[in-house]
């Protein structure tokens, strides 16, 4: 478990040497498609964006993933 209660993640800790980091979990991942709804762009136009470097992102393999809370922020709705 990650350590958040109620999420049902199921990602263990990593530990580094002394420090413990924080996993992100799954769930709190937002994929390209929901960025694209959220946002009200396609999915092209988002992807471009990150590859840009405009939308915050994190690729794994070929897919992009974004946290929810720097898309909000992106939008300027983190009040």
């Amino acid at each position: 478990m990650c350590g958040r209660e109620g999420t049902g993640c199921d990602m263990d800790r990593t530990v580094t040497g002394d420090m413990v980091a924080e996993p992100v979990c799954e769930k709190r991942l937002m994929r390209t498609r929901d960025v694209a709804a959220y946002l009200g762009l396609s999915e092209r136009q988002v992807l471009r964006m990150a590859h840009g470097g405009r939308i915050p992102a994190t690729k794994f393999g070929c897919n992009w993933f974004f946290l929810p809370e720097r898309v909000v922020r992106l939008v300027g709705m983190d009040r």
